[in-house]
Protein backbone atom coordinates (compact mmCIF):
# COMPACT_ATOMS: atom_id res chain seq x y z
CA UNK A 1 0.00 0.00 0.00
CA UNK A 2 2.96 2.42 -0.53
CA UNK A 3 2.58 2.79 -3.51
CA UNK A 4 -1.21 4.34 -3.00
CA UNK A 5 0.68 6.82 -0.20
CA UNK A 6 3.23 7.86 -2.98
CA UNK A 7 1.21 8.38 -5.92
CA UNK A 8 -1.34 10.60 -3.53
CA UNK A 9 1.34 12.39 -2.72
CA UNK A 10 3.04 13.37 -6.02
CA UNK A 11 0.05 13.68 -7.81
CA UNK A 12 -1.45 16.42 -4.85
CA UNK A 13 0.15 19.27 -6.49
CA UNK A 14 -1.87 19.36 -9.47
CA UNK A 15 -5.23 18.09 -8.50
CA UNK A 16 -8.11 20.55 -9.59
CA UNK A 17 -5.28 22.36 -11.70
CA UNK A 18 -7.88 24.58 -14.56
CA UNK A 19 -6.23 23.43 -17.35
CA UNK A 20 -4.59 19.80 -15.92
CA UNK A 21 -1.18 19.04 -16.00
CA UNK A 22 -1.07 17.62 -19.86
CA UNK A 23 2.17 16.07 -19.54
CA UNK A 24 4.14 13.57 -18.02
CA UNK A 25 6.82 16.00 -17.00
CA UNK A 26 6.33 17.44 -13.76
CA UNK A 27 8.04 18.21 -10.71
CA UNK A 28 7.93 15.40 -8.19
CA UNK A 29 7.94 15.91 -4.12
CA UNK A 30 7.41 19.43 -4.19
CA UNK A 31 7.06 22.20 -1.36
CA UNK A 32 3.06 22.10 -2.12
CA UNK A 33 3.23 18.42 -1.93
CA UNK A 34 1.37 16.46 1.02
CA UNK A 35 -0.84 14.04 1.84
CA UNK A 36 -4.21 13.66 1.13
CA UNK A 37 -7.32 12.07 1.72
CA UNK A 38 -6.75 8.75 0.06
CA UNK A 39 -3.31 8.36 2.42
CA UNK A 40 -5.67 9.01 5.15
CA UNK A 41 -7.98 6.48 4.42
CA UNK A 42 -5.70 4.14 3.61
CA UNK A 43 -3.79 4.26 6.64
CA UNK A 44 -7.75 3.85 8.24
CA UNK A 45 -8.48 0.67 5.98
CA UNK A 46 -5.11 -1.06 6.98
CA UNK A 47 -5.54 -0.64 10.86
CA UNK A 48 -9.17 -2.43 10.18
CA UNK A 49 -8.09 -4.83 8.60
CA UNK A 50 -5.25 -5.77 10.94
CA UNK A 51 -7.65 -5.47 13.97
CA UNK A 52 -10.24 -7.71 12.16
CA UNK A 53 -7.80 -10.08 11.99
CA UNK A 54 -6.66 -9.77 15.28
CA UNK A 55 -9.54 -9.77 17.14
CA UNK A 56 -11.53 -12.70 14.74
CA UNK A 57 -14.76 -10.00 15.34
CA UNK A 58 -14.88 -9.58 11.62
CA UNK A 59 -14.23 -6.13 9.60
CA UNK A 60 -17.19 -3.93 9.52
CA UNK A 61 -16.80 -2.36 12.93
CA UNK A 62 -13.57 -1.95 12.66
CA UNK A 63 -13.33 -0.02 9.41
CA UNK A 64 -16.39 2.11 10.35
CA UNK A 65 -14.31 2.82 13.29
CA UNK A 66 -11.19 3.44 12.02
CA UNK A 67 -12.30 5.52 9.15
CA UNK A 68 -14.21 7.55 11.90
CA UNK A 69 -11.01 7.73 13.63
CA UNK A 70 -8.57 9.11 11.49
CA UNK A 71 -10.19 11.00 9.58
CA UNK A 72 -11.48 13.35 12.33
CA UNK A 73 -7.83 13.11 13.26
CA UNK A 74 -6.76 14.68 9.75
CA UNK A 75 -10.05 16.31 9.06
CA UNK A 76 -8.61 18.30 6.73
CA UNK A 77 -6.85 16.54 4.28
CA UNK A 78 -9.34 17.24 1.57
CA UNK A 79 -12.26 15.15 2.10
CA UNK A 80 -15.42 15.64 -0.04
CA UNK A 81 -18.42 17.10 1.53
CA UNK A 82 -20.53 13.74 2.16
CA UNK A 83 -17.88 11.72 3.08
CA UNK A 84 -16.99 14.38 5.85
CA UNK A 85 -20.57 14.33 7.03
CA UNK A 86 -20.47 10.83 7.13
CA UNK A 87 -16.95 10.77 9.17
CA UNK A 88 -18.51 13.49 11.71
CA UNK A 89 -21.56 11.40 12.62
CA UNK A 90 -21.61 8.58 15.00
CA UNK A 91 -23.92 6.54 13.34
CA UNK A 92 -24.05 7.62 9.70
CA UNK A 93 -24.95 4.88 7.39
CA UNK A 94 -23.69 4.36 3.89
CA UNK A 95 -24.83 7.59 1.93
CA UNK A 96 -24.86 6.20 -1.95
CA UNK A 97 -22.04 7.40 -3.82
CA UNK A 98 -20.89 6.27 -6.41
CA UNK A 99 -17.42 8.51 -5.81
CA UNK A 100 -13.76 6.91 -6.04
CA UNK A 101 -13.01 6.97 -2.43
CA UNK A 102 -13.80 3.13 -2.27
CA UNK A 103 -11.26 2.60 -4.88
CA UNK A 104 -8.48 5.10 -3.90
CA UNK A 105 -8.52 3.08 0.36
CA UNK A 106 -8.69 -0.37 -0.80
CA UNK A 107 -5.15 -1.44 -1.32
CA UNK A 108 -4.74 -3.11 1.70
CA UNK A 109 -7.47 -5.38 1.16
CA UNK A 110 -5.38 -7.02 -2.01
CA UNK A 111 -2.47 -7.41 0.20
CA UNK A 112 -5.06 -9.17 3.54
CA UNK A 113 -6.45 -11.77 0.90
CA UNK A 114 -5.07 -14.60 0.14
CA UNK A 115 -7.06 -15.71 -2.70
CA UNK A 116 -8.83 -13.57 -5.17
CA UNK A 117 -12.50 -14.68 -3.61
CA UNK A 118 -10.91 -13.34 -0.48
CA UNK A 119 -9.43 -10.33 -2.17
CA UNK A 120 -12.78 -9.59 -3.38
CA UNK A 121 -14.85 -9.75 -0.70
CA UNK A 122 -12.65 -7.65 1.33
CA UNK A 123 -12.61 -5.08 -1.01
CA UNK A 124 -16.60 -4.66 -1.20
CA UNK A 125 -16.35 -4.60 2.49
CA UNK A 126 -14.10 -1.89 2.79
CA UNK A 127 -16.54 0.16 0.20
CA UNK A 128 -19.41 -0.28 1.77
CA UNK A 129 -19.26 1.13 5.04
CA UNK A 130 -19.71 4.62 3.23
CA UNK A 131 -19.61 4.25 -0.58
CA UNK A 132 -21.93 1.73 -1.05
CA UNK A 133 -23.13 2.49 -4.71
CA UNK A 134 -22.55 -0.45 -7.25
CA UNK A 135 -20.49 1.61 -9.37
CA UNK A 136 -18.08 2.45 -6.32
CA UNK A 137 -17.95 -1.27 -4.84
CA UNK A 138 -17.00 -1.87 -8.65
CA UNK A 139 -14.41 0.01 -8.84
CA UNK A 140 -12.66 -1.01 -5.36
CA UNK A 141 -13.28 -4.52 -6.26
CA UNK A 142 -11.70 -3.75 -9.70
CA UNK A 143 -8.67 -2.05 -8.47
CA UNK A 144 -8.05 -4.68 -5.37
CA UNK A 145 -8.29 -7.13 -8.33
CA UNK A 146 -5.64 -5.92 -10.27
CA UNK A 147 -3.58 -5.63 -7.31
CA UNK A 148 -4.22 -8.93 -6.32
CA UNK A 149 -3.13 -10.59 -9.83
CA UNK A 150 -0.23 -8.09 -10.08
CA UNK A 151 1.21 -9.27 -7.01
CA UNK A 152 0.86 -13.49 -7.98
CA UNK A 153 2.56 -12.11 -10.85
CA UNK A 154 0.13 -12.37 -13.65
CA UNK A 155 1.13 -10.18 -16.54
CA UNK A 156 0.04 -6.96 -18.40
CA UNK A 157 -1.78 -8.73 -20.32
CA UNK A 158 -3.79 -11.19 -18.30
CA UNK A 159 -4.67 -8.33 -15.98
CA UNK A 160 -6.00 -6.29 -18.87
CA UNK A 161 -8.10 -9.22 -19.50
CA UNK A 162 -9.58 -9.57 -16.32
CA UNK A 163 -10.88 -6.42 -15.98
CA UNK A 164 -11.93 -6.12 -19.83
CA UNK A 165 -14.31 -9.29 -18.74
CA UNK A 166 -15.10 -8.06 -15.76
CA UNK A 167 -15.52 -4.69 -14.81
CA UNK A 168 -14.20 -2.01 -17.83
CA UNK A 169 -14.06 -2.15 -21.48
CA UNK A 170 -10.13 -0.29 -20.89
CA UNK A 171 -10.43 0.53 -24.57
CA UNK A 172 -8.42 3.94 -24.59
CA UNK A 173 -5.03 4.41 -24.15
CA UNK A 174 -3.21 7.02 -21.77
CA UNK A 175 -2.40 9.42 -25.17
CA UNK A 176 -5.91 8.86 -26.14
CA UNK A 177 -7.91 9.82 -22.88
CA UNK A 178 -5.46 12.73 -21.67
CA UNK A 179 -6.34 15.30 -24.68
CA UNK A 180 -10.02 15.51 -23.50
CA UNK A 181 -9.93 14.40 -19.73
CA UNK A 182 -11.65 16.73 -17.05
CA UNK A 183 -11.66 16.52 -13.30
CA UNK A 184 -13.76 13.79 -12.02
CA UNK A 185 -14.20 11.82 -8.85
CA UNK A 186 -16.74 9.56 -10.16
CA UNK A 187 -15.36 5.97 -9.60
CA UNK A 188 -16.59 4.83 -13.28
CA UNK A 189 -14.81 7.63 -15.08
CA UNK A 190 -11.48 7.64 -13.51
CA UNK A 191 -10.76 4.31 -11.89
CA UNK A 192 -10.82 2.75 -15.63
CA UNK A 193 -7.94 5.57 -16.49
CA UNK A 194 -6.12 5.23 -13.64
CA UNK A 195 -5.82 1.53 -14.27
CA UNK A 196 -5.31 2.66 -18.28
CA UNK A 197 -2.08 4.18 -16.25
CA UNK A 198 -0.98 1.29 -14.99
CA UNK A 199 -1.41 -0.63 -17.84
CA UNK A 200 0.77 1.69 -20.28
CA UNK A 201 3.63 2.15 -17.97
CA UNK A 202 7.09 1.03 -18.04
CA UNK A 203 8.15 1.10 -14.21
CA UNK A 204 6.46 2.06 -10.79
CA UNK A 205 7.28 6.18 -11.45
CA UNK A 206 5.80 6.08 -14.96
CA UNK A 207 2.42 4.56 -13.86
CA UNK A 208 2.16 8.10 -11.69
CA UNK A 209 3.19 10.17 -14.56
CA UNK A 210 0.86 8.65 -16.79
CA UNK A 211 -1.92 9.02 -14.13
CA UNK A 212 -0.82 12.88 -13.72
CA UNK A 213 -0.61 14.02 -16.71
CA UNK A 214 -4.25 13.34 -17.54
CA UNK A 215 -5.37 15.88 -15.05
CA UNK A 216 -8.08 15.84 -13.18
CA UNK A 217 -8.36 13.84 -9.84
CA UNK A 218 -4.30 13.55 -9.96
CA UNK A 219 -3.85 12.66 -6.52
CA UNK A 220 -5.81 9.48 -6.51
CA UNK A 221 -6.17 8.74 -10.08
CA UNK A 222 -2.06 8.68 -9.14
CA UNK A 223 -2.48 6.72 -6.03
CA UNK A 224 -4.33 3.74 -7.46
CA UNK A 225 -2.24 3.38 -10.79
CA UNK A 226 0.89 3.37 -8.10
CA UNK A 227 -1.16 0.55 -5.63
CA UNK A 228 -0.92 -1.67 -8.60
CA UNK A 229 2.64 -0.79 -9.71
CA UNK A 230 3.59 -1.56 -6.57
CA UNK A 231 3.51 -5.43 -6.32
CA UNK A 232 4.19 -5.21 -10.59
CA UNK A 233 7.37 -3.75 -10.39
CA UNK A 234 8.51 -2.75 -6.77
CA UNK A 235 8.94 0.28 -5.31
CA UNK A 236 11.91 2.16 -5.63
CA UNK A 237 13.52 2.95 -2.10
CA UNK A 238 14.46 6.43 -2.72
CA UNK A 239 10.74 7.47 -3.35
CA UNK A 240 9.85 5.67 -0.27
CA UNK A 241 12.16 7.53 1.66
CA UNK A 242 11.11 10.69 0.31
CA UNK A 243 7.27 9.95 1.21
CA UNK A 244 8.10 9.59 4.55
CA UNK A 245 9.18 12.81 4.98
CA UNK A 246 5.23 13.56 4.47
CA UNK A 247 3.92 10.91 6.55
CA UNK A 248 3.36 11.51 10.31
CA UNK A 249 4.56 8.99 12.79
CA UNK A 250 1.36 7.32 13.37
CA UNK A 251 0.94 6.97 10.04
CA UNK A 252 4.46 5.34 9.23
CA UNK A 253 3.86 3.04 12.65
CA UNK A 254 0.48 1.81 10.63
CA UNK A 255 2.62 1.01 7.59
CA UNK A 256 5.35 -0.71 9.33
CA UNK A 257 2.64 -2.84 11.27
CA UNK A 258 0.65 -3.48 8.08
CA UNK A 259 3.60 -4.67 6.50
CA UNK A 260 5.21 -7.36 8.77
CA UNK A 261 1.51 -8.36 9.30
CA UNK A 262 0.60 -9.01 5.24
CA UNK A 263 3.48 -8.30 3.23
CA UNK A 264 5.97 -10.50 3.87
CA UNK A 265 4.45 -13.64 2.86
CA UNK A 266 6.38 -14.37 -0.60
CA UNK A 267 4.55 -12.19 -2.73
Amino acid sequence: MIGTIIGDIAGSPFERQTDGVKTRDFPWFGPTAHFTDDTVTTIAVAAALMEGKQSRCGYVEPLRRHLRYWCRKYPDAGFGRLFKQWFLADGAEPYGSYGNGAAMRVAPAAWAGQSLAEVQALAELTAVVSHDHPEAVKGAVAVASAIYLARTEAGKEDIRSYIQRYFYPLDKTVDDIRPHYTFTSSAADSVPQAIESFLDSVDFADAIRNAVSLGGDTDTQAAIAASIAEPFFGVPDDLWRKAQTYLPEDMKAIVTSFQSEFMKQGD
